[in-house]
């Protein structure tokens, strides 16, 4: 049977939320509840934890583009794409997407503003694997070979084959070529050209002609994957069950290695908590515990994530409004 995209997203979605719905039911939903309430300002300290990640994400993103903004612009549109990828059915990508148009809102040519999110993404995803990569390496200093280890290597894997392919697109020519298609398909039926395509190739080479910026950003981004390791430290802390630093961070880099291999399902539901579950239970953590750290960190996802949604709409209204304005 022959899914459209959008019903296979949807299908993630379900087995996700079903996957998660399990995890509580074996977790014992009374003991997931009892460690929930039991955290108490943890919680609130590690929705700060997270929004710091964000911004600093921005400021990571400003590095890369090649345009002059106020200070304040990529950090705040960095959360509104962090929001529309933690809470909308868009497999994790459809806040760029967002980001790029809402930038060019500020003033930014729309080529310019997509080749900063295009090269934000890889500096990122770049990152994220050595991050997984250093994860992986502890896992294995510590346990070494075993069935979790090689499947947590399959994931990173699949993540490696997915960062690298998205390399040779941007490095190899694969922009410009889907430029001029594009393009060609545009003006062949007629059709307006769409907004940030003419000249993507060139805006994304000029990007990647200041290896120095990249560095940069690439530091930013790394710092950030560390310190956000913080967030299972801090939960797992706050529901009584200690661990140190880097096994926190084994858990932290490694439940993102698995919510990478399965981008498809919308915010890595239930593939994350799943991932933290069997990894707690290598660290002689119990199901309720690791799902409860697990559940903390989407509380950041919700409070966060509606804030960001609510960023973009008012950031929509206020464009609708300009636009009224100049009508009149």
């Amino acid at each position: 049977m022959n899914v459209p995209s959008f019903g296979r997203l949807h299908l993630a979605g379900i087995f996700g939320v079903a996957l998660l719905i399990g995890l509580t039911l074996y977790g014992g939903l009374g003991a997931v509840a009892a460690g929930f309430a039991s955290a108490g300002w943890g919680t609130a300290i590690i929705v700060f934890v997270r929004l710091v990640q964000v911004l600093i994400s921005g400021v990571a993103w400003r590095c890369v583009l090649r345009a002059r903004i106020l200070w304040w612009v990529c950090p705040l549109l960095r959360w509104v794409r962090e929001g529309i990828n933690v809470l909308l059915p868009v497999a994790q990508v459809g806040g760029e997407i967002v980001g790029a148009r809402l930038l060019t809102k500020f003033g930014v040519g729309g080529a310019t503003a997509t080749a900063s999110v295009l090269a934000d993404m890889l500096v990122q995803v770049t990152t994220q694997l050595l991050f997984c990569l250093l994860g992986l390496g502890l896992f294995f200093i510590k346990f070494g070979k075993s069935d979790l280890a090689l499947w947590m290597s399959g994931c990173l894997l699949l993540f490696a084959v997915g960062v690298g392919g998205f390399f040779v697109v941007q490095r190899w020519g694969g922009v410009g070529w889907v430029e001029k298609r594009i393009v060609a398909i545009a003006i062949g039926k007629g059709w307006p050209v769409p907004e940030g395509v003419v000249g993507l190739a060139d805006s994304l080479e000029a990007v990647y002609r200041d290896p120095s910026r990249l560095a940069q950003a690439g530091a930013i981004h790394m710092a950030i994957w560390i310190f956000g390791a913080c967030e299972v430290w801090l939960a797992l802390y706050w529901l009584g069950q200690p661990v140190d630093f880097g096994e926190a961070l084994v858990i932290e880099s490694l439940s993102h290695a698995a919510r990478a291999a399965v981008f498809i399902v919308p915010g890595g539901v239930g593939i994350q908590e799943g991932a933290i579950v069997a990894l707690g239970a290598v660290y002689g953590l119990s199901p309720q515990f690791a799902l409860t750290a697990g559940l903390l960190k989407r509380v950041p996802d919700l409070i966060l994530g509606a804030i960001g949604l609510l960023i973009w709409q008012v950031i929509e209204l206020r464009g609708l409004r300009s636009r009224s304005k100049e009508a009149c």
